[in-house]
């Protein structure tokens, strides 16, 4: 099973979306961690700041050179479902802006789809936002 963390919160519910399928994929900088990853693995995400997780299946991994090309190709409203596809530029640099983004330079990136099995999700019940 593979373990990694993620920021969310009450305006960016990104566990919440996983979970309703309104975002597709999670992007993350396609280091070591995230090469070894295998359709068919399971994956927990868990919030840095609470105890909320997700956990499931990886249905798919796509590979891209940076996240302009993972955005244009996966939808940027399918991976920030806060945004529309025609805000690509807006997208980007959500992406530029999480921690240790820089080193898609080097590793490039990975959409990942993530099936569902479980979630706990207390975050999600006070925010605003409703698919």
């Amino acid at each position: 099973m593979h373990k990694f963390s993620m920021i969310n919160t009450r305006e960016r519910p990104y566990l919440k979306w996983l979970k309703d399928g309104v975002k597709t994929a999670e992007g993350r900088v396609n280091t070591e961690k995230y090469q070894k990853i295998k359709i068919g693995d399971e994956v927990t995400f868990t919030d840095t700041k609470s105890d909320d997780f997700i956990r499931g299946i990886v249905t798919f991994k796509h590979q891209y050179v940076s996240f302009e090309e993972m955005l244009k190709t996966e939808g940027v409203k399918n991976m920030l479902p806060f945004l529309d596809d025609s805000d690509l530029e807006k997208g980007v640099q959500v992406y530029e802006n999480f921690p240790g983004a820089e080193r898609v330079r080097k590793f490039g990136c990975v959409a990942i789809g993530i099936k569902v099995t479980e979630a706990k999700l207390r975050i999600a019940s006070a925010c605003s936002y409703k698919p």
